[in-house]
């Protein structure tokens, strides 16, 4: 049997293989998983840039999920959606008076989309507005939020000129963390809250700040 001395080498290279693979299970076990892991494909059209619209129309949010999870968070989406806006320097216009001014507007056909690029032209140009913004929700999933605080959703959003040309659009999915990196609300509701904000801001993140 070969027996090994804590002087000689190999016992010294065993022990710091030791000590390095303890370290690396203790660094695995303290990793924090990602509050945030999105994918988008926003762009914006030449016309964004040459119109720098400032005062925009925020429509009411559509829910295009399949069993209308989201149908109790549409108007928080919108309230985040226009305090949001302020921080890429856009101005919104107040909802009542958007929504008065869509009373004139064509009401799109049963089970069409607003994000549809002629439906929503249509819903331009109403509220002396520069700019329309639209919000679909496709999924919105809190079957996780008990177990580890978070939501899965995915988003089509818009904007458009008061003249219907279109100035950005595109889409983004993942999953955002109610807290993101601190503590997590306790109750439920301020948990889809928390993850209504993180969503909304990582889809603001990919519309390009107004040019003054």
């Amino acid at each position: 049997m070969l027996l090994l001395s804590p002087h000689t080498p190999m016992f010294a290279r065993s022990r710091r293989l030791l000590a390095l693979a303890a370290t690396a299970l203790l660094a695995a076990g303290c990793q924090t998983p990602a509050p945030v892991v999105v994918s988008s494909s926003f762009a914006a059209t030449p016309a964004y840039a040459m119109r720098s619209p400032a005062d925009i129309a925020v429509l009411p949010v559509e829910d295009g999920t399949p069993n209308g999870s989201a149908a109790r968070l549409l108007t928080l989406l919108r309230q985040e959606v226009m305090r949001q806006i302020v921080d890429r320097l856009f101005t919104p216009i107040r909802p009542e008076v958007v929504d008065a001014s869509l009373r004139s507007a064509p009401i799109p056909p049963a089970g069409e989309s607003i994000l549809v690029p002629a439906t929503l032209q249509k819903m331009a140009g109403h509220a002396a507005e520069n700019a329309v913004f639209a919000l679909r929700v496709d999924k919105w999933d809190e079957g996780r939020l008990q177990v580890d605080r978070k939501v899965w959703f995915q988003f089509q959003a818009a904007m458009v000129g008061a003249d219907g040309v279109q100035l950005w659009s595109g889409s983004i999915q993942g999953e955002v963390k109610a807290g993101g990196l601190g503590p997590a609300p306790r109750d439920r509701d301020g948990m889809a809250r928390s993850c209504v904000e993180l969503a909304v801001r990582e889809m603001m993140l990919q519309l390009p700040r107004r040019t003054l």
